[in-house]
């Protein structure tokens, strides 16, 4: 009796182990990084804004980034809204993704959504999006803290509210 009990609770650690060891994996492999978005964030004059918000961006188990932005309190309609790379906080950088509106290349969605003065976008960012930078660079720059969002309105066309990814 002793040693059928034995074998049921080893079945059934083993079987919980099996069911566990896919999703720890796949937990551990997830990446994850917030941007604080803020005009105060901007490296140049920002005109008639106190505009702030969160990103939230994380990775697919497809190798894609999925992201939910928002911001409220924007001088006025987004125009755009951008990954740029690489730079720190104290420094600029060129488009790297161009999420909403307009930008180098094809904008992951066709336009900013605006209503009652909030921007909401939310997407998922794959390779092809990715404008003169492999998706190795890309990852190491996250990893590095060199990424940033920008968000460009009529008012503030050199961009209104910035917010470094740093991870979590």
């Amino acid at each position: 009796m002793a040693i059928r009990k034995q074998r049921i609770i080893f079945f059934l650690l083993a079987a919980l182990l099996v069911v566990a060891l896919p999703t720890s994996t796949v937990l551990a492999n997830k990446q994850a990084w917030k941007a604080a978005i803020s005009s105060a964030n901007e490296l140049h004059e920002v005109v008639d804004s106190a505009a702030r918000g969160t990103g939230n961006f994380g990775t697919n188990p497809d190798g894609s980034i999925h992201f939910l932005i928002s911001v409220r309190g924007l001088s006025g309609v987004p125009t755009g809204a951008h990954l740029h790379a690489p730079a720190d906080s104290s420094s600029n950088a060129a488009i790297v993704v161009s999420l909403c509106g307009s930008g180098p290349d094809t904008p992951v969605l066709s336009s900013c959504s605006f209503d009652n003065g909030v921007m909401v976008i939310e997407g998922d960012i794959m390779g092809y999006n990715l404008n003169g930078m492999t998706a190795g660079a890309f990852f190491a720059n996250l990893r590095d803290s060199m990424v940033y969002f920008n968000v460009h309105t009529a008012l503030n066309p050199a961009g209104e509210a910035r917010g470094q990814l740093i991870p979590r």
